[in-house]
C-alpha cells in the first residue's frame, strides 16, 4: 500500500510541476512578444542642414571617454526638436549630443531615434 501512495505522489508532483512548466513557457512567450514590440525601431532622423556639429566635451576628451550615444528626439511640426531622451551612451557626451540636436531642423516623422559616435 505504501509503494501504491508512493506512486500517486509522484504523478500529481509530476503533473504540478507539469502545469507551472506551461505556465512558465506561456509567460516567456507574452514576454517575448510585449519587449519585441516595446523595442520597435524608429525612424531615422533627417537633418535638414547635413551634417550635424557636435562639439566633443573637453573633459571627455581629457578623460579618454568615447563611444556611441542615441537619443530619441520629439520633433514639432516645424522641425525643431521638442524633447530629447538619452537611450544609451555614457552622460558627458549624451549632454553634447542633446545640445547639438537643439540647433538643428529634421524632417520626417514626429519622433525618430539619432545616433552619434563620438571618436578619439
Amino acid at each position: 500500500m505504501n509503494l501504491w501512495c508512493y506512486a500517486i505522489m509522484s504523478t500529481e508532483n509530476i503533473s504540478t510541476a507539469f502545469v507551472s512548466l506551461k505556465k512558465f513557457a506561456l509567460l516567456c512567450t507574452a514576454l517575448l512578444i510585449f519587449t519585441s514590440a516595446t523595442f520597435a525601431q524608429e525612424p531615422p532622423c533627417i537633418s535638414r542642414g547635413g551634417e550635424l556639429k557636435v562639439v566633443f566635451p573637453e573633459l571627455a576628451r581629457r578623460l579618454k571617454i568615447f563611444g556611441i550615444v542615441r537619443l530619441e528626439l520629439r520633433l514639432t511640426p516645424s522641425g525643431g526638436v521638442r524633447d530629447s531622451k538619452v537611450l544609451g551612451g555614457n552622460p558627458l557626451l549624451a549632454s553634447a549630443a542633446q545640445e547639438a540636436v537643439k540647433q538643428a531642423k529634421f524632417e520626417g516623422a514626429d519622433s525618430c531615434i539619432i545616433t552619434f559616435e563620438f571618436k578619439q
